[in-house]
């Protein structure tokens, strides 16, 4: 018989044991890659979901027709109110001569004589810089005058359309009151308001054709889209008519139309002039919000 060498048996013994973790290895990283393989799916998965979240407006409140007048010492802020109860039972106890209390170096505030129904629609915490506000716990009205976050809700009243500076220095008492337009008025001012992720701004269109086509196709739910590094643009269901329409020398701000393309254009930087771009309007409140602007934005007349 033929006699096996004892270190062959010993290298035999490390060729199968050799092979033995081998094969653990290759197990391991077949699992390994089946882990990782279900990470990029969920991964993936999730991308997909944020991608698929609504847009739409996050406080879904529709501006109404109701306008109010705060003046104090001879500085004036107007704010349109939205179309909620609470704005309503504020609305309806106008005039009101009252005194304002300072709250924080951010919020002149005061209280109405009636308390205010609120809903959970009209909550948030992170307050805004000329919005118009509720503090159920205290019963108190306010104004913001710089951004202000609140641990507790706050509830919507209102935005500044006009004087959003003037607020800071609005101290003392103050007469608050009905900013009711003449039906004249109402019919020769076309304002639009327009809300994307929580945020409101408005615009005063001219009396050119397109801004009158544009503000006739109202309200639109559609999306905005970013173009270069100062534009949002959107498009309208319906071309524009450009006849009797200002071209534009665009500026932060400005409404515009590119009838080449067909697009509106809200302009957060400086642009100037281009061959088809046309002026429609101008912001009057919340421009600091077009730049941040994106999925689909909800346009009202005001």
């Amino acid at each position: 018989m033929k006699m096996i060498p004892e270190y062959n048996g010993t290298k035999w013994m490390l060729i199968c044991l050799g092979v033995f973790l081998l094969a653990i290895l290759a197990i391991g990283c077949i699992e390994q890659n089946n882990i990782d393989q279900r990470a990029i799916s969920n991964q993936s998965e999730m991308n997909s979901s944020k991608k698929t979240v609504s847009t739409e407006p996050e406080h879904g409140l529709a501006l109404s027709d109701m306008s109010v007048k705060i003046t104090s010492q001879g500085h004036i802020a107007t704010f349109q109110l939205y179309d909620t109860v609470a704005a309503k039972e504020l609305y309806e106890q106008l005039p009101l001569e009252l005194d304002l209390t300072n709250f924080r170096d951010a919020q002149w505030m005061f209280y109405s004589p009636k308390k205010l129904n609120v809903t959970a629609q009209e909550a948030y915490h992170d307050g805004k810089k000329g919005e118009l506000s509720y503090y159920e716990p205290w019963g108190d009205v306010f104004m913001l005058y710089e951004d202000f976050y609140a641990g507790d809700e706050m509830h919507r009243l209102g935005i500044c359309i006009n004087g959003i500076d003037e607020i800071a220095n609005i101290s003392g008492s103050i007469q608050i009151e009905k900013n009711e337009l003449s039906q004249e008025e109402r019919e020769t001012k076309m304002r639009i308001s327009i809300q994307a992720n929580g945020e409101t701004t408005i615009y005063e269109l001219n009396d050119g054709k397109a801004a009158k086509e544009l503000y006739e196709q109202l309200p639109l739910t559609i999306d905005v889209e970013d173009y270069s590094n100062n534009e949002k643009i959107f498009y309208p269901p319906k071309k524009l008519d450009t006849t009797n329409t200002p071209m534009a020398n665009a500026q932060f701000g400005t409404l515009a139309y590119y009838a080449p393309w067909g697009d509106v254009v809200m302009f957060y930087d400086r642009f100037g002039s281009a061959g088809g771009l046309y002026e429609l309007g101008d912001v009057i409140s919340g421009g600091e919000h077009i730049k941040n602007m994106s999925g689909t934005i909800l346009i009202e007349k005001v």
